[in-house]
């Protein structure tokens, strides 16, 4: 990013409006597993802190659902997405990408599971709205 050019973060009514579009998936270091998968519209830095200081457990996902958080060691690796990929398809996708190589902890792979329900119910959803 060039420090000349000012970053604009727009606050509409008290509340942020993020301007991006980020995928991510936390790692742990010492198992080489993944623990968590993302996405978010804001920064992955401030996404991440939310995640293990939210007592909240939609948004401290990590404190609220990986064991021994606070004792382990994490990569965090961040993706940008094009706008016109929309993060829930992506996180699905790579959710399912990553449940098929084995690469999820057992915890994590309850996400997958709640994002194929999710799109079953967007599509129940959007018949019963056709009919």
């Amino acid at each position: 990013m060039d420090s000349t050019q000012p970053r604009v973060i727009r606050i509409e009514s008290g509340v942020v409006r993020p301007s991006g579009s980020w995928i991510y998936v936390w790692i742990d270091v010492d198992e080489g597993s993944v623990a968590c998968v993302g996405a978010t519209g804001f920064d992955p830095e401030l996404r991440a802190h939310i995640h293990l200081t939210s007592e909240d457990p939609d948004l401290g996902r990590v404190r609220a659902t990986v064991p021994r958080y606070n004792e382990r060691t994490f990569d965090v690796l961040a993706f940008g997405l094009p706008s016109d990929i929309d993060r829930s398809a992506a996180k699905a996708a790579l959710l399912t990408e990553l449940n098929a190589r084995d690469l999820l902890e057992s915890d994590a792979r309850s996400v997958d599971i709640a994002a194929f329900i999710s799109r079953i119910a967007d599509a129940i959803e959007q018949r019963v709205r056709e009919t």
